[in-house]
């Protein structure tokens, strides 16, 4: 999946949903099993391997994925809890 289209379907889930940002939120989150798609920078330090879970590999670093979401450092992995009106879960999906 490109830049553009997860950029745009991440702000409708910020906007409408409800994501938690960063490593230790994303581990918390994956163990109590709230998270329906993980967004992960190609420079994250941490590979997830959980199962069942669908994950998207974001095509830039932390920084870019930070800027995406409006906010102004990095951010290595998008935990998403609630899509809200977004397609993202479908699309990846398929």
């Amino acid at each position: 999946m490109d830049k553009e289209t997860v950029g745009k379907e991440l702000k409708k889930i910020i906007s409408t949903g409800k994501v938690y940002f960063g490593l230790k939120q994303a581990k918390k989150s994956t163990k109590r099993g709230e998270v329906k798609v993980l967004i992960i920078a190609e420079n994250c330090p941490e590979k997830f391997e959980e199962v069942g879970i669908p994950k998207i590999t974001f095509e830039g670093d932390g920084f870019e994925l930070g800027a995406l979401c409006g906010k102004p450092f990095n951010v290595s992995v998008v935990s998403v809890i609630d899509a809200g009106e977004s397609a993202l879960p479908k699309m990846v999906k398929e």
